[in-house]
């Protein structure tokens, strides 16, 4: 590996850098698996891009690789002791209980909340581009975080965030903003460090764990007032399938329990039903996952449309052809709006919300390897034997962009998607959603995922058709703090700056 600094060793070069370059880089140098120096005289960090060793880790052995001890209270802090926090036999359980809440049909049910949603974003933007005589240039990043606020707030709650301008949007908003601003400093960085080597400063009042705080406060204020709505009146019948608290709600309360979408009840082992508690930090899971991580990729998508108008002009061609808003089936197949299907899994290839995954082997393990590698000592190994407590670091941007893999993987290029022999043959795919890490894989795979690509679609499909988007002078570049966020060289926070205009 390259040389280290002695205090902080590689992991400095990884969080002072453009997210994934430093492991693409070193991917290139020396292999799809290599040590990294971990910082404060964190043991050496095992870095895999090895199919066969991810496809190992995330789904045939993944409940022996859990969460670093001291990320776990960060979860909880933000989200509770949701699914995303827990592991083992209580994320199995988890699993099994939410499973249908997120099916086809569950989706199909919400579609009208997030057409919705995204018809105010429209609406709204035209004003705002009205007001500013047809031209205005927009923070891209905030206008799409409005909108993914109000999908989560009814597709989750119930719940009209009024387009992200109400007192709770509010205060989501605050929060998420401030602990991402602290999360970019570096300062953020040798917090973590300093934390992950004395996990027991979490409960020390830092801004940023304050910030996250106050996001948990008001999703609970919400989630246990509409649960109160549930127990004491008809919101769970009057919201059919609508959203995933009411369905949650429906394997509560036992009134519910013989209705048409009855969900989430006794399994087959026995564990049957969750407490109010845990309802709430699974919904609260879902939707600060939800909020940020698709207003993120829509705004990136938006800025690489930008930079290519034939691919935004093409994108554009195809949804005024269909001569209507699309409905759910256009939206939810990969033939009826071919491009835009193209456009969706090119922006989350590229940009994935997780851009690094990190995890540590509860026990002595064996990774198998699809390529052979060559110890300092010069044996030549098709797997490698890991002890417990290793640290091993996913960095899904980096799998699912490297050039071994994926040609011109680090160019956004929609067309590989639809040529013939654009994508890699299928020996060099995972077996996750797309060949891409974006979603994870495994049972750590994202239950979410179908609700979060027709959000993305709905939006877009919204914006390209209505709007011509450009490019202003600003320099943005990609950082990491909480999820992958778009930032401005020389600015305070995550933002996107784009020129709107108001499509002839």
């Amino acid at each position: 590996q390259d040389n280290a600094s002695f205090l902080w060793g590689h992991e400095w070069d990884v969080f002072s850098n453009i997210v994934g370059s430093k492991f693409t880089e070193w991917f290139n140098r020396y292999g799809p698996v290599y040590r990294m120096k971990g910082a404060f005289f964190h043991p050496d960090i095992l870095v895999i891009a090895d199919h066969a060793a991810i496809n190992h880790i995330m789904s045939t052995n993944s409940y022996n690789y859990v969460k670093a001890p001291f990320f776990s209270p960060v979860v909880e802090r933000l989200i509770g002791r949701g699914i995303i926090w827990s592991e083992g036999s209580l994320h199995k359980r988890f699993r099994r209980l939410m499973d249908s809440t997120f099916s086809p049909a569950k989706i199909r049910d919400m579609s009208p909340e997030v057409f919705e949603a995204t018809s105010n974003l429209c609406t709204r933007l035209v004003q705002h581009l009205q007001n500013h005589h047809g031209e205005a240039t927009i923070d891209a990043l905030s206008w799409a975080s409005s909108a993914t606020l109000d999908v989560i707030g009814r597709v989750g709650f119930g719940y009209d965030f009024k387009a992200g301008e109400s007192e709770e949007a509010d205060e989501i908003k605050e929060g998420w903003a401030e602990q991402v601003i602290a999360g970019m400093s570096p300062t953020a960085f040798y917090a973590e460090v300093v934390l992950r080597a004395f996990p027991i400063l979490l409960s020390l009042p830092v801004k940023s764990m304050q910030a996250q705080g106050r996001m948990k406060v008001t999703m609970d204020k919400l989630s246990r007032r509409l649960i109160d709505s549930a127990e004491a009146s008809s919101f769970v019948e009057e919201r059919k399938g609508v959203n995933f608290l009411a369905t949650m709600c429906r394997s509560m309360f036992p009134r519910w329990e013989l209705g048409p979408y009855l969900t989430m009840t006794v399994n087959a082992s026995g564990e049957g039903k969750m407490t109010t508690q845990e309802t709430i930090d699974n919904v609260r899971a879902y939707s600060i996952a939800g909020y940020e991580t698709s207003a993120m990729t829509a705004s990136m998508v938006l800025w690489e449309l930008a930079k290519q108008p034939s691919c935004q002009q093409k994108l554009r061609e195809e949804l005024v052809k269909l001569g209507r808003e699309p409905s759910y089936d256009d939206l939810s197949s990969s033939s009826e709006l071919q491009y835009l299907d193209a456009v969706v899994k090119e922006g989350l290839r590229c940009y994935p919300a997780a851009a690094n995954y990190g995890r540590v082997a509860l026990e002595d393990d064996v990774l198998p390897l699809d390529t052979p590698i060559t110890t300092p000592s010069g044996e030549v190994v098709t797997e490698i034997r890991i002890q417990a407590g290793q640290a091993i670091n996913l960095p899904h941007i980096s799998i699912n962009t490297l050039e071994s893999v994926w040609e011109d993987g680090q160019s956004f290029r929609p067309e590989r998607w639809i040529e013939p022999n654009g994508l890699p043959p299928k020996s060099k795919t995972l077996t996750s959603w797309s060949n891409m890490m974006t979603f994870s894989m495994g049972p750590r795979m994202c239950l979410g995922y179908r609700l979060a690509i027709l959000e993305l679609k709905a939006i877009l499909a919204v914006l390209v058709r209505n709007f011509t988007f450009e490019l202003t002078d600003d320099k943005v570049e990609k950082r990491y703090a909480v999820v992958l966020q778009p930032k401005v060289v020389g600015k305070e926070g995550p933002q996107l700056p784009l020129k709107v205009t108001i499509s002839a």
